[in-house]
Parts: C-alpha cells; structure tokens; sequence
C-alpha cells in the first residue's frame, strides 16, 4: 500500500485574491521559492493538502494542474505527484509571474553591454493559388497566423476608426495603451517608454539587431523557426546559427557563449507548437546574463490559450528587464491589415532606439495607431480577445478531433495554445508536393520542411482561425486523402 505523503509546509492565502486555485497555486510557488518544499519532494495527495488547509479539493487540483502545465510540478506513474527538477530556481527567478515575495532571486552577471504576415515568409516558396478547385476559391484556408477579422464587432471598429480619423480629437497614447493591455493579458508590466512601435515584427527585429549591436554577430535561432523572423535579422547582417529545438523549445546548453543574441517564440513554438517550461526559461536567462547577450522573445499568439493556463512572457521575470526584447503584434489579435507591431526593450537601448527611428523614417502610420489606441482604451479589444478565444477554441477542438479521426497516422503538436497546429508522421515525406495537391484541391497549409535551416523535418502547418467548425470534418478527410498517397503509395 502507497504511503501518503505528509503535509510539511505551510500555505500562505492570507489576503489574496483572484480564483482559488490560482492563490493555492501561487502559494505552492512561494513555499518551493522558500526551500520548505524542494525539488523532486513528492508532494501529498489533493485531499490531504484541501483537508489539511480548509480548501475545497477542486481548488487544489486545479492548482497543481496549472502549476504541472507550467512546469513546477510532474505526475508520475503510481498518482502521485513531484516537484520538477529546476522548479526552485524557476520560482526565485520569478518563473510563474512576480517575483516571489520575501525572496532576492540571484543577481544576474553582464547586465551591461550591448510575427509578421499570415503565411509567415515562405508564400514565394509555395505559392496559394487564387483559383485551385472548380469554384475558383480556397476552399479551407488554413495557413497559420490569420486572425479571422470578421469576429470584430462592426460597431467597435467604426467606432474606433471614427474616432481616429477625426483630426481634431486627440487620441490615446498607443504606448499606454499597449502597457495596460500588456498587463492585463500576458501579465507584463513595462515602462511605456520602452515600448517602441514599428509596422511590422519583421521591421522591428532590423532596428533591434542595428541598435542591439548584432550586424556580423553570431544569432541563435531556432530550427525550425519563423522564416521572416530569420530572414530579417539577416538582412540586418546578424549571422544566423541555427539551433535544434525540441518539444520544449530551445535549450540554453546548446547556446554559445559566443552568441549575441537568441531568438525564441516560448509561449507557442513557431511552428512546432511547444511551450518553454520554467526551469529552461530560468536557464535561458542565465545564459544572457552570463554572455551579455540579448533574448529576442517573439509573442506573436501569446493572447490566445485552450484549456492550459497561461504562461507569462520572459519578459516578465525578474531577471528579464535588462536581457529580453519583448515583440508582440496586433496581426494575429485583430488584422494583418493594421500593420502595428511593437517591441519592449531593455531601457538602456531608449536612446539608441530612438535615433534610429528617427534617422531611417521606418513610422507606424498615424491613423492605425490612432485607431488601435481607441480600440484598446474603449474596451473593445477585450470584449473582441474573449468572443475570439470562444470561437477559435472551439474550431482548434473541432479540427482536432477530425485529425485524430481521420488522419491516425498524424500526431498534432502545439494544440494547447495559438491559431496553428503541425501535424507530424511517423515517415518521413514530401511535404512541398503535399502542400502543392492540397493547394490544387481547394486547401491552403504551409509545409514544415520549408521552416527547417539545419534540420530537416516534415509535415503540415495548419491554422484554424478561419476554419468554420462544419468545415473540419471535410478538410482533415482531404488531408488523409493526400498524405495517405503520399506515404504508402509511391514509390
């Protein structure tokens, strides 16, 4: 018979607020901080610890459902349930949000020193074709990163454009705006004067590799990655090294000293869908610091969320503010059409950042950040983020479950967050003639391998965002259809 494990630390609620599986949660994170838990405890059952602390036994679940989806904790065979290897320094870096009160996380040596569009920079490669079935229409559009902008209220948007154009009215501060909006959805607070605006993350990632001191500096990148993301910072003459990602994202012991920068997507992996856990954000920011190198941490879908809680950017650490550029986009929240995206530097980057936008002229134009200032401020933006997080919540399940059923030889990775996922098989195929017949019979995805630097890997990226629930049934049957012939039929 198993032996329960005790209850031997405490748990402070006292004057929290919020859910209570998220108090329970974050009251767990304190006490691992604290060393009266450590790594690899085993701690006690959900009815042991509710019962031992007055809590209703849902609430513990639910806190270490959260606190294992991000990293903390671990289920093992057997039911029960430990604290992750890592889990410790991860709270004292402030790895689940805050910074632990009470507790000094680690300074940080090096302090000194130095996505955009929705087919995600390889349309030239694998073109959509206008008219590819008997209709002449793109039957079911899945190509990631398209947000579905018919999900906007009317009335919001003519509001707020309204608004915008009316020369005479004076509109909000973008870069306040974007603050709040930043802390009130990812649980980001930054100085508004660190917050630069640009047309596109593309742009954004030129002006941080000039004024970040990265032309003819070695980048870390991850492979597979965004091909845009990558393609602009070597247009600003950084030196791309790819590096291997695997279902967690990038590891810090496979970066140089020698590298000047990392460029990383930790909340949903372009394109394979991973979420960076905890103790490998701790590590990744240590690195930084040792190196005197910068994280460029692209959060390009990070609003959107099924099912998992959220993991705050790394940004947000403690440790962050002097090594990570913050990139996020209106692109996949609203319309590709906005053309505002923006990024949160280091502060000590203000001053060379913004002699650059004035010498190059690279300006966000005047009435779409006028109107996204209105549309944030007004409170359309978060009525507009929860309809949005309803509906495409339910087309992700919908397709899903079609791919599960129709397409067993499949494994979709990245589901839990975003507005794509990547079917991979256990075969390796050609996934650029896969994508080719898919396009000839009404159906628009992106091949993996076309994202791949270093590596080669195959499969399909499909997003769901325009995806209608009836539709799924049918596009993942065409899916089957073309890959099936694919990997067993030919030669």
């Amino acid at each position: 018979m198993r032996t329960a494990a005790p209850v031997s630390f405490t748990l402070d609620l006292a004057g929290r607020t919020g859910p209570r599986p998220d108090q329970v949660a974050r009251a767990l994170v304190e006490a691992i901080a604290s060393g009266q838990v450590h790594d690899g405890d085993r701690l006690p059952s959900t009815r042991a610890l509710a019962a031992t602390f007055g809590l209703a036994r849902t609430a513990v679940v639910g806190a270490y459902e959260e606190l294992a989806a991000a990293g903390f904790l671990v289920a093992r065979p057997g039911g029960a349930t430990y604290v992750e290897q890592g889990a410790a320094a991860a709270a004292r870096a402030g790895a689940f949000g805050a910074a632990v009160p009470g507790t000094k996380p680690r300074r940080l040596a090096g302090a000194s020193g130095a996505g955009e569009a929705g087919n995600f920079g390889v349309a030239e490669a694998v073109p959509v074709r206008s008219n590819p079935d008997e209709d002449g229409q793109v039957r079911y559009d899945l190509r990631p990163g398209l947000a579905d902008a018919g999900l906007i209220s009317e009335r919001d948007w003519a509001r707020a454009m309204r608004l915008a154009a009316a020369p005479a009215r004076q509109a909000p501060d973008l870069r306040e705006e974007l603050a709040g909006h930043l802390r009130r959805f990812r649980g980001l607070a930054v100085d508004p004067a660190d917050i630069f605006l640009f047309p596109s993350v593309s742009s954004a990632l030129r002006a941080v590799a000039v004024t970040g001191g990265l032309a003819g500096q070695p980048v870390a990148f991850e492979d597979p990655g965004y091909a845009k993301a990558r393609l602009a910072l070597a247009e600003a003459d950084a030196v791309i090294r790819p590096v291997p990602v695997d279902d967690d994202g990038i590891r810090a012991e496979d970066l140089r000293a020698g590298d000047r920068a990392c460029y990383v997507t930790p909340a949903h992996q372009f394109p394979l869908g991973g979420r960076m856990p905890v103790r490998r954000r701790a590590a990744l920011l240590e690195w930084a610091a040792a190196a005197g190198a910068l994280v460029l941490e692209d959060d390009y879908d990070g609003e959107f969320r099924y099912d998992v809680p959220p993991l705050t950017p790394l940004r947000s650490m403690p440790a962050a503010a002097g090594h990570v550029v913050y990139l996020g986009t209106s692109s996949k929240i609203l319309s590709r059409g906005l053309r505002v995206s923006w990024a949160v530097l280091p502060a000590r980057f203000r001053a060379a950042m913004t002699r650059y936008l004035d010498a190059a002229g690279e300006e966000v134009s005047q009435v779409p950040a006028a109107f996204l200032a209105h549309f944030i401020a007004s409170g359309a933006l978060t009525r507009h983020h929860s309809r949005a997080m309803r509906t495409y919540r339910a087309r992700q399940a919908r397709f899903v479950a079609a791919c599960r059923e129709q397409i067993p030889a499949a494994r979709a990775l990245g589901i839990e967050a975003g507005l794509h996922l990547t079917l991979v098989f256990g075969a390796d195929f050609d996934d650029v003639a896969a994508v080719a017949r898919l396009a000839a019979a009404g159906l628009a995805c992106l091949p993996l391998s076309a994202f791949c630097a270093g590596s080669r890997r195959t499969g399909l990226i499909c997003g769901y965002s325009l995806l209608p629930e009836t539709a799924a049934a049918p596009a993942a049957a065409l899916i089957a259809r073309v890959t099936t012939d694919l990997l067993y039929r030919q030669p």
